[in-house]
């Protein structure tokens, strides 16, 4: 290995020779499963970017990555099957091949052709196709699990898939677990803080503190997620002196908040709270304002969860206040939010619960400069469902329950609609089976959709002033959390109006109800 190689090059070089080694052993794999730690993952990213450039490529494989969000095993094979084709289609000076001719794709193994017949026209250019999976957003991971099955099972040769996860959390283990003869798994110790730290230490900078400084940040950041908090603290005290000495009080203050969740990560909570207190003093002394509100506001926010672990919630919502009222001034709606929401937490778990009241409806009120379609993206949500159920407990577990029942229903129908179709289906029983699906999926909103309105109909004149007021500051379908969409996304309609008990104005500010199901 070229020792002249920065950290970054040297980790890219220890991927590209895990690469040689796991695929040139498991010649017949199908599956490759690269699991890393969850720090190492975004430079396996990295890696498997640069193999997808010509200027970067080192590998004789080619990888393709593809993001494609999974709603069903046909729909996905569809998709994945013209966006390889796109792809293809987009490349300069690609040799002549029939791509359109394969298409559509509704199986793993109608895909599974498509991509065989490239891998077989271009075989001067490349060793293998790698498809490295890493859906968007998967609908349902039960009927994922059928369709990389479905791939695995059958008996064509076929393209190599490749998934990444992690040693913390290994995702892809029962699939492997299930295809051991098919499967191979590529196990890389790497850790992206270990580079950067390696990385400091092999800066250069004609201001010695400067770079003593980032050497000491560089250490105490790696001993904050593997060493004690007193070795935290150690290090971190030596980055602490040199910006103290300087006059760096942004530096000072970004040192006494990394500090303080050293002291948090070893529960020691006081030794936490003392040194977020000292960030919020030096950031005084910060003369771009932009800064100086950012950094009081993150370091309140951190004395408050301190507070917060250890349960005491009083002192939690004093500093969850006084965290909003800073976001204010920097202004920032969203962190804002967060601090009067917590702050009525808080307060409510403590048993102050008029006040509670209070700190909720500012939070609604700051969520006012906020814009409509951004507000459900904040914690905003959370204040209406705790409020809802600060009301009413029961009801709005209930609620709760309705939306785990409409997973559990819509998981139910791709199956089934899965089931319907033959190995190898062609357009019109695709066609045919996607519109039961969609009228089978309506039907089962519907009706959970009615059942979440009686139980709210039923509930007191409380619960129902609080969901007409998240339906106006929301949307106005909101009808609790987890929130239930329309699985089509289905224009403005019939089932998105307002029943009738939700015409009246909305307060926050009037007696908890106490109506039992």
């Amino acid at each position: 290995m070229n020792a002249a190689k920065n950290p970054t090059e040297k980790v890219m070089s220890e991927l590209e020779l895990s690469w040689l080694d796991a695929s040139e052993e498991a010649a017949d794999s199908r599956l490759f499963i690269w699991r890393v730690p969850a720090g190492g993952e975004s430079l396996l990213d990295g890696f498997l970017a640069l193999q997808q450039h010509p200027e970067g490529r080192t590998l004789p494989d080619l990888f393709l990555g593809l993001t494609t969000p999974f709603e069903t095993g046909y729909g996905y094979s569809e998709a994945l099957g013209r966006e390889f084709v796109e792809h293809y289609e987009a490349t300069p000076d690609v040799a002549g091949w029939p791509a359109e001719s394969y298409l559509p794709c509704y199986s793993p193994g109608q895909l599974s052709r498509l991509l065989q017949c490239f891998a077989e026209q271009f075989t001067d250019d490349l060793r293998y196709l790698v498809l490295v999976l890493k859906p968007s957003a998967v609908s349902d991971e039960h009927a994922l699990m059928r369709w990389l099955n479905g791939w695995l099972t059958q008996g064509e040769p076929a393209p190599r898939l490749l998934l990444i996860d992690t040693l913390e959390q290994p995702v892809w283990q029962p699939l492997y677990e299930a295809h051991t003869r098919q499967a191979r798994l590529i196990v890389d110790d790497i850790d992206g803080m270990k580079v950067m730290h390696q990385t400091a230490q092999q800066q250069t900078d004609p201001n010695p503190d400067r770079l003593l400084f980032r050497r000491y940040l560089a250490d105490a950041m790696l001993l904050l997620e593997k060493g004690s908090a007193g070795q935290v603290a150690a290090r971190g005290g030596l980055a602490l002196a040199i910006a103290r000495q300087r006059g760096w009080p942004d530096q000072q203050a970004m040192m006494h908040n990394l500090i303080a969740g050293g002291w948090l990560k070893g529960n020691d909570h006081a030794q936490a709270v003392e040194h977020y207190r000292q960030a919020q003093n030096i950031s005084g002394d910060i003369t771009e304002p932009a800064v100086k509100g950012q950094l009081r506001t993150q370091s309140t926010f951190g004395e408050a969860g301190a507070w917060f672990a250890k349960k005491d919630y009083i002192q939690a919502a004093k500093a969850y206040r006084q965290a909003a009222r800073e976001a204010q001034t920097i202004p920032h709606a969203v962190f804002e939010i967060e601090g009067w929401r917590m702050s009525g937490f808080s307060l409510w778990l403590a048993g102050h619960r008029p006040k509670a009241m209070e700190e909720y409806a500012r939070a609604i009120q700051a969520a006012e400069s906020v814009p409509p379609s951004e507000r459900g993206q904040t914690t905003l949500p959370l204040v209406f469902q705790d409020l809802l159920r600060a009301y009413d407990k029961r009801r709005t577990e209930a609620l709760e329950a309705c939306a785990a029942r409409w997973q559990k229903d819509r998981q139910r129908l791709i199956a089934e609609a899965e089931a319907r179709l033959p190995v190898r289906p062609d357009s019109a029983q695709v066609q045919q089976t996607e519109h039961h699906l969609q009228l089978s999926l309506e039907a089962a909103f519907i009706a959970i959709r009615e059942e979440r309105e009686k139980l709210i109909q039923h509930g007191d004149e409380s619960f129902h002033r609080t969901i007409q007021l998240a339906r106006k500051t929301l949307h106005p379908h909101w009808n609790g959390l987890p929130d239930i969409v329309h699985p089509f996304d289905a224009p403005p309609g019939e089932w998105q109006s307002l029943p009738a008990w939700g015409t009246t104005d909305a307060s926050l500010f009037d007696n908890a109800g106490s109506n039992t199901l």
